[in-house]
């Protein structure tokens, strides 16, 4: 028995020792064979040893990944409008260029990291960002790492809070911008802008806007170190602010002098071919024909306001197997795709998400969101559900976010 625990031990120390003796990968070897994985096993990898560790969050990897990576995946956020419960982070993948118009995808389930709810701000470079009153939380879908910011704390009082996301190239680093805004009595508003660096020990900053005040009106969207989002100023009318991110300076900017850009509820900010974009939607509310027409107009020249058509298209109604009456814009791709929605689920038919590509002017494989996803989603007495959807594109990150 002695005999025999000896030659066991002696063969555990052989094997460690052969263990031990392997050649170790090179850092260079490891960083191209790394790099090639998508970021689910890169998670996964962080448990190897703490050199895989420490070289896989350190960021001069994940700003290689970054780079390097050409995963895209689809995201979407619903939510109830209404009452506020039952908040999905919905991680879709788009890995397929398809463009059969046959092509259903059913999603029935969610990501269960427990965001804040409320709005979807917006997205960049794979980080998302989320409101709650003044409570503002970056998440990374990828990492399910969830960070909320400090509390902000200013002299206008209220719930007029506004908030906008975005990463700013020239000294690699996220920005978070806040408007928080009341109304005086004179057709006045009272405003403040905050900006917060991501990282850690992150304060918040007052920083200096000298445009005439104004109160955000659409959801913002960030394009090469700006951040883009619609206004309205203090004598009601209504114009596009930029914010540079880098510098943190504002510009006015007119709309185009054509119909449908009196108000801005009916106009969506997009990324057209890497230059902001409005996809003029005011035909688009109420439509059951197959001659709705869309627009497409893009910045040339912020300084001097001038905007060209560049394109304008008879949406397909007819491909959208569509049977309502009004349709929705839940966000805008990097892809030249909008993505409609056929206005608020019923108790027996799903919610039905259409991507109209404009380029090629068709429908898009379409989403169906099933209503056992929306249970938690309190019904109201006609059994209608106002939701809140948000459809987006991104690539993958695995930056750790640093608190």
């Amino acid at each position: 028995m002695g005999a025999s625990l000896c030659l066991a031990v002696r063969k555990k120390k052989k094997i460690a020792k052969e263990t031990i003796a392997l050649p170790e990968i090179p850092e260079e070897v490891l960083i191209e064979i790394l790099i090639r994985l998508p970021a689910k096993s890169l998670m996964r990898y962080k448990c190897v040893s703490k050199l895989w560790l420490s070289l896989i969050i350190s960021p001069y990897f994940t700003n290689l990944f970054l780079k390097s990576s050409p995963r895209r995946r689809l995201f979407a956020y619903i939510t109830d409008a209404r009452h506020r419960i039952g908040k999905y982070a919905l991680l879709i993948s788009s890995s397929s260029s398809s463009h059969d118009q046959s092509v259903v995808s059913v999603i029935d389930q969610n990501l269960t990291m427990r965001i804040i709810g409320g709005h979807f701000v917006n997205a960049v470079r794979g980080l998302a960002c989320f409101r709650a009153g003044r409570r503002v939380q970056i998440c990374n879908l990828h990492t399910r790492q969830l960070v909320e910011l400090p509390t902000i704390r200013s002299q206008v009082k209220g719930n007029n809070v506004w908030n906008y996301f975005g990463h700013d190239p020239v000294h690699d680093v996220y920005k978070v911008l806040t408007l928080v805004w009341e109304f005086n009595k004179e057709p006045r508003v009272r405003l403040e802008h905050h900006v917060l660096v991501l990282g850690a020990g992150a304060i918040w900053k007052n920083t200096q806007c000298h445009i005439p005040h104004h109160s955000p009106y659409t959801r913002g969207i960030s394009i090469n170190g700006v951040l883009y989002y619609g206004a309205r100023t203090y004598d009601n009318r209504f114009m596009l602010m930029s914010f540079d991110l880098s510098s943190e300076e504002f510009n006015l900017i007119e709309f185009p002098n054509v119909s449908g850009f009196g108000s801005l509820c009916q106009i969506d900010l997009m990324n057209y071919k890497g230059r902001v974009a409005i996809f003029n939607s005011h035909r688009l509310l109420w439509t059951h024909s197959a001659s709705s027409l869309v627009d497409v107009w893009v910045l040339e020249d912020a300084d001097k306001s001038q905007w060209s058509l560049a394109k304008t298209s008879v949406l397909p109604v007819s491909q959208m197997d569509f049977n309502g009456y009004q349709l929705h814009t839940d966000g805008t791709s990097r892809t030249s795709q909008v993505w409609l929605r056929n206005g608020d689920p019923t108790p027996n038919q799903p919610v039905r998400f259409f991507g109209y590509d404009i380029e090629r002017n068709e429908i898009t494989p379409r989403i169906e969101v099933k209503l056992s996803l929306l249970n938690r989603f309190k019904k109201t007495k006609y059994w209608l559900w106002t939701l809140w959807s948000t459809f987006w594109d991104d690539i993958e990150n695995i930056m750790y976010l640093e608190t």
